[in-house]
């Protein structure tokens, strides 16, 4: 899979910027701040209010913080990193353009909208197969390492599950939200993930079980 154009490059440029504009806000403010502190008599006057964070400087803290749990999200779905860091990096340019300084997006914004690029790219060229095949390895990542005959039933226990089933499984116990986070980024209650999940554990348990008696 690969988007039309390459976010990456479209992400070192937005990262140029606002390195560059955090540079000269930096220097503006030491400038200022020695220009207040002595006055013009050569007074020391006292320090004024802090500035209202930057859109540079809020963005930076937005990438810098969010940038991994992002990458760990897509992971479960893709196994190709290239696709992961294309993906993460589109979902980042879009919040320097949409990001509000005062109000910054947090982490289940950023989730669904890496949600809505997966589904984007999955229209185009990424079978259910390869979806359950990359979510698979993810579940396996979270705990100790499976077996190969268990990681096989795994495989085929998540097959069983709705596309909704297996958002809200890997929202919780890959992205470890709790269940109002994975409300706010599937927009739906609580109330309605935690029966989406029951549901899903049921499927899950009946499927396991079954292989074990089989076995």
């Amino acid at each position: 899979m690969r988007l039309r154009s390459d976010p990456r490059a479209r992400l070192r440029v937005v990262l140029a910027e606002v390195d560059g504009r955090i540079a000269r806000e930096r220097a503006h403010a030491t400038r200022t701040g020695a220009t207040r502190a002595t006055g013009a008599s050569g007074a020391t006057g006292a320090p004024g209010a802090p500035a209202p964070r930057s859109k540079a400087v809020a963005f930076r803290i937005l990438f810098d913080e969010h940038l991994p749990r992002v990458r760990r999200h897509l992971s479960c779905f893709l196994d190709d990193r290239s696709e992961v860091e294309e993906i993460a990096a589109d979902v980042f340019v879009v919040a320097w353009k949409k990001l509000q300084p005062e109000n910054p997006m947090g982490i289940t914004w950023l989730i669904r909208t890496a949600d809505n690029k997966l589904r984007d790219a999955a229209r185009r060229d990424r079978s259910k197969r390869r979806a359950i095949d990359a979510l698979t390895r993810g579940l396996q990542e979270t705990s100790d390492a499976l077996h190969p005959l268990e990681a096989l039933a795994l495989r085929e226990a998540i097959v069983t599950l709705s596309a909704r089933e297996r958002q809200v499984v890997v929202l919780t116990y890959w992205d470890e939200l709790s269940a109002g986070e994975v409300a706010q980024v599937l927009r739906c209650s609580a109330a309605a993930v935690w029966t989406t999940l029951t549901r899903a554990r049921a499927k899950l348990r009946r499927q396991l079980e079954a292989k074990e008696a089989d076995a």
